[in-house]
């Protein structure tokens, strides 16, 4: 019985011992694989670049990167980067890549053709405090375009309006001329400039010429058009009742026709009253028979 006490007590031993020599092999294969997977470099922010900014080397730090993992468009030396004057097109967060398409080219200037993004145009509309949400439109938000333009007149002379959505889901490119993403307070302004395509630019300079537009701000957590979200309806100056009562509809002046019909077989002199809306009108028939 003590030899076997003895046996194991061995075994445990040269357990314990080959467990430990295995962590250390492993610790020492990872530790040898570590510099092989960071073999390159890339250049990154080393504080809140703003818009507009020059890169110089004061603004920028080199953060190790594994290799075949870097972004495109990325740089691998500060000297590369600041090589010839470049500025930022837009805000660049602390530790962010500093990529190709987020800076301007050799020599550029901070402009608003920088941050176009392929196919889409730059479109302007006049805004004002209350066209403009106050204030609270700014670059980078997401808005809808509404436009308000006369429909013609009813049969009783008064005017009608209608307002429709035209445009969804456009971002804003500049307020002014703010192009700062980073802004953060409102900013009452007189234009504001945003990103379309060449089609919905033609519609936006109709629009301007026939109604007046207005911008509607979109959350920021439902920035886009959803798949479900379906097209508002139009909305007319008759839609514009608290209590949802709709005008009276027009076979209301039909059965009046219909009674008034029965009353001229009856009775000559017979009169036709029409209701249109609020207003009535009398009008006297005459039989055949009756003298003019």
């Amino acid at each position: 019985m003590r030899n076997i006490g003895f046996i194991l007590l061995a075994v445990s031993v040269l357990l314990g011992g080959l467990t430990i020599w295995g962590l250390r092999q492993m610790s020492a294969a990872r530790a040898a694989a570590e510099p092989q997977l960071h073999q390159t470099t890339v250049v990154v922010a080393g504080r809140t670049i703003g818009f507009g900014e020059v890169l110089t080397p004061d603004l920028l730090r080199v953060q190790a990167w594994p290799s075949g993992a870097q972004p495109q468009g990325a740089f691998q030396t500060v000297a590369q980067l600041t090589a010839q004057r470049r500025v930022a097109l837009g805000p660049i967060a602390i530790n962010e890549p500093v990529l190709t398409t987020r800076i301007s080219g050799p020599g550029g200037r901070a402009t608003l053709s920088g941050v176009i993004r392929a196919g889409m145009r730059a479109s302007t509309i006049r805004v004002n405090d209350v066209f403009g949400v106050a204030g609270f439109v700014l670059p980078g938000d997401f808005v809808d375009i509404l436009v308000t333009r006369d429909e013609g007149q009813r049969m009783n002379g008064s005017e009608t309006k209608r307002t429709d959505v035209l445009l969804r889901s456009v971002r804003v490119l500049a307020v002014d001329q703010l192009a700062n993403e980073s802004k953060n307070s409102p900013v009452v302004a007189k234009a504001a400039t945003i990103e379309v395509t060449p089609e919905q630019a033609q519609k936006l300079a109709l629009a301007a010429e026939v109604g007046t537009l207005s911008l509607a701000l979109r959350g920021t957590i439902d920035p886009l058009v959803r798949d479900d979200e379906g097209a508002p309806p139009t909305v007319r100056t008759s839609d514009l009742r608290l209590d949802g009562v709709k005008p009276p509809a027009p076979m209301v002046a039909r059965k009046v026709v219909r009674v008034a019909a029965r009353s001229v077989r009856r009775a000559p002199g017979a009169t036709i009253e029409i209701i249109r809306g609020a207003e009535a009108s009398t009008f006297r028939l005459r039989v055949s028979g009756e003298p003019g």
